[in-house]
């Protein structure tokens, strides 16, 4: 997600929040504009279920922080096959600020867009995310979610989401527990396949084993859920530089994705390592 300070004096056309002139500390100065990083809508039919992927939307909110209001700006957005890509602004959005994770949320049940009736946009969330530290990167992100109509939920799902958090790894061998904060999770969806590679940077089960460099987890089986999906794979072989692993083979892996939440991973490694690992937010890298 791109993000952009504009105060009364300068433009600052930088994605961090400490560049808003002290918004991390004072919330209600100055304009803050977020914008999605790249992404697809999933689309699902709320009578059968069915989801159909539109590849390319763009969701801009600018927050007023005097005001708590927002304008929401849906870019290239469909939601039926055939139908051609359309803009929808929607002004004057209520919004408010989350001082534990400084993230700023958008719930509004009914909103049609300005000028028109339709189409009518009900129960959307939006919640943007304050830069920060992951790993070696700043990061934020923007988790969208609406229905449309009442004939369709969409959910705005990032090709790419980074995640850290707390893993913690169960021995069943000794029943030893370790804990690290130190992995970061990446998660590359492919919409044309519904498949996902999931990728562990500095993976480590136990306090006595090397860092596995970035471990890979290819041809996760997805599914898109509201607001978020689950990743699954009930056996894999994980690859590390590109070399298959069999050593350290994985069972039973199933990851729950809230984009705007909490998420959480949990696989065996090797036969013996129950691993879980939990996370509070859904970081989306820079284009």
């Amino acid at each position: 997600m791109k993000n952009y300070v504009i105060s009364s004096i300068f433009i600052a056309g930088v994605m961090c929040m400490a560049s808003c002139g002290g918004s991390d500390e004072n919330p209600e100065k100055d304009l803050y504009e977020a914008v999605s990083a790249s992404a697809f809508s999933y689309v699902s039919d709320n009578a059968t279920g069915v989801g159909k992927v539109f590849d390319g939307p763009t969701y801009r909110v600018s927050y007023d922080n005097a005001s708590l209001t927002a304008t929401v700006k849906m870019e290239n957005v469909r939601y039926a096959d055939g139908e051609q890509p359309k803009s929808l602004v929607f002004s004057n959005v209520d919004w408010r600020f989350d001082n534990r994770t400084k993230a700023r949320i958008i719930d509004a049940s009914r909103l049609t867009p300005d000028g028109a009736s339709a189409p009518v946009v009900t129960d959307l969330r939006i919640v943007t995310l304050a830069k920060a530290e992951v790993g070696d990167s700043e990061m934020d992100g923007m988790a969208v979610s609406y229905d449309v109509d009442g004939a369709v939920a969409v959910t705005n799902v990032p090709y790419r989401t980074v995640f850290a958090g707390t893993t913690e790894t169960v021995n069943t061998g000794s029943q030893s527990s370790f804990v690290s904060t130190e992995p970061i999770y990446s998660v590359d969806i492919i919409p044309g396949t519904m498949t996902a590679v999931l990728k562990i940077t500095g993976a480590k089960f136990d306090p006595n084993m090397p860092p596995l460099g970035v471990m890979e987890f290819s041809d996760l089986d997805v599914t898109i859920v509201d607001g978020g999906y689950i990743l699954t794979s009930a056996s894999l072989v994980p690859t590390i530089a590109g070399t298959p692993y069999p050593r350290y083979a994985v069972t039973g892996l199933r990851m729950e994705v809230e984009l705007d939440g909490d998420s959480e991973l949990r696989f065996t490694c090797m036969g013996v390592f129950d691993v879980a690992a939990v996370f509070e937010a859904a970081y989306t890298p820079a284009d």
